[in-house]
């Protein structure tokens, strides 16, 4: 079973917003998109140079929904059976099965917290998804 699934809509806020009446964003002052694998970009998922601190009590000019997505989900799961006839009411039925299979790595959401140290940056992998695993059964049927 195949599933690709794209990553979910990332929304820059301010780290240590100074203003009285809710989430304060940044200044949104160039182009914030980069180009190139999710594993070229891990310390830098979007352009940190485009966006400023806004002054306290401004709410910043960027947009609550950038227009990016975080990393997506690709994976393969696989299985091959095969039962071999051993005589009338027996048989033995051979399994492998592999979950993500192409060992394609899900990373999490960038930080998009703006004037953290790790803004823009890919912390690690996504929970409840690892590395390719594969297993071999063998039953007997009688």
């Amino acid at each position: 079973m195949l599933l690709t699934q794209s990553g979910m809509p990332l929304h820059v806020t301010q780290n240590g917003g100074a203003i009285w009446d809710g989430t304060q964003r940044p200044n949104l002052i160039g182009d914030p998109s980069t180009s190139g694998r999710v594993q070229d970009r891990l310390n830098g998922f979007f352009n940190n140079a485009a966006f400023s601190q806004p002054a306290p009590d401004v709410p910043g000019n960027a947009p609550r929904n950038l227009g990016f997505r975080g990393p997506g989900i690709k994976t393969l799961d696989a299985a091959l059976l095969k039962s071999i006839f051993v005589r009338e009411g027996h048989r033995i039925e051979l399994r492998l099965e592999g979950n993500n299979f192409t060992n394609t790595p899900m990373f999490r959401d960038p930080a998009t917290a703006f004037g953290a140290n790790n803004f823009g940056q890919i912390s690690g992998l996504r929970d409840g998804v690892g590395p390719r695993n594969l297993q071999f059964g063998l039953k007997y049927y009688f």
